[in-house]
């Protein structure tokens, strides 16, 4: 579909009749220091408590650990051997044999099903040899993903030494980023998994997430509690080509919460395309070029929403990326997608 705009300095603007069911808003009581209610691919917070307040997180902090290891190591069959400095981390345990040799991708499992600390610092350490600088890579992809209030000290959530702290909102963010990658995404899926050791041990691990094993549109997560933190909790789910995100900070009651959480999203929102993709032809005497929106701009939307698109174009087009397509929801500009000259 081509569209001819006849200024130069584009405001384009679509109106939708968004045809989805909701239900209201009041009445949903969670007892949390903190949650969040995340969609996938826009980012955008459908539910909040002190989203940005920053937490213990015991060991949910795996996830980071699992995709820094995933990102760097390159042959996640390999075998690594298991240390005496292994089998001397404390809490949850898959209780490796000092000695006895393991895959990388059976550490995986174990960290992110049985959320083995051995298992985490094994990974740690074999990823570079180096568990400090493990820990300094930890901190360098949280910053890349925009975790802008998150800190970590050790690859395991422990914290009676040294402390990793983040908000519902990173958090929410980076289980965003990890589902991307497909190893994370069929690990932290998995109801059991089973393997062997080098020296023949048998491996069997059932996933402690409760919502991975019992319900059937929940994709992934991971579990946390030490005394210090309380139990800490991220889960996703996905129902009608829509993946939420659920963290919660303290919450004694996790389970339920984060099934609560994910009917409110699902029954509230829906994935609306808000401008195909396309070329948008504007007469050569008012822009030089031609835009190119490459992909269609879709977005999580309620029925009660004002849903506005506004195209910006730059004067001097010189540029591959040439200005955005923005969504406006209520007045207020939350998602933009790059408009591109089209050769």
């Amino acid at each position: 579909m081509k569209r001819i705009l006849k200024k130069v300095f584009i405001l384009f603007l679509l109106f939708l009749n968004l045809e989805v069911v909701i239900k209201a808003d009041e009445g949903m009581i969670i007892q949390a220091d903190s949650y969040v209610l995340m969609e996938k691919t826009s980012k955008r917070v459908l539910y909040e408590k002190n989203m940005d307040n920053r937490y213990l997180t015991a060991s949910i902090v795996k996830i980071l650990t699992a995709i820094v290891s995933i990102e760097n190591i390159d042959d996640l069959e390999k075998y690594v051997t298991v240390e005496l400095d292994t089998t001397r981390q404390t809490g949850s345990s898959i209780y490796l044999k000092e000695g006895d040799k393991i895959k990388i991708i059976d550490l995986l499992y174990g960290m992110l099903l049985r959320s083995g600390n051995d298992a985490a610092y094994l990974l740690a350490k074999s990823t570079f040899n180096d568990v400090d600088r493990f820990v300094g890579e930890m901190n360098n992809l949280a910053k890349k993903i925009g975790m802008c209030h998150s800190s970590f000290t050790n690859p395991t959530g422990l914290d009676e030494e040294n402390c990793n702290y983040s908000t519902s909102y990173d958090m929410a963010l980076l289980m965003c980023y990890a589902l991307n990658n497909k190893v994370f995404s069929k690990v932290t899926s998995t109801a059991k998994h089973t393997s062997k050791t080098y020296n023949g041990e048998l491996l069997y691990f059932v996933n402690k997430h409760k919502l991975v094993l019992n319900d059937e549109y929940v994709t992934g997560g991971k579990t946390g509690y030490t005394k210090k933190a309380k139990r800490t909790l991220v889960t996703s789910a996905k129902k009608d080509n829509m993946e939420l995100i659920a963290v919660t900070f303290n919450c004694g009651d996790d389970w339920n919460v984060h099934r609560k959480l994910f009917e409110y999203g699902f029954s509230n929102y829906k994935i609306k395309t808000i401008l195909k993709r396309q070329i948008i032809e504007i007469d050569e005497q008012y822009y030089s070029v031609t835009p190119y929106l490459p992909k269609d701009l879709k977005y999580p939307v309620k029925e009660n929403e004002e849903v506005k698109c506004k195209i910006y174009l730059l004067k001097n087009p010189l540029e591959k990326v040439i200005g955005k397509a923005s969504i406006i929801i209520n007045g207020k500009e939350m998602y933009s997608s790059e408009i591109y000259r089209y050769y």
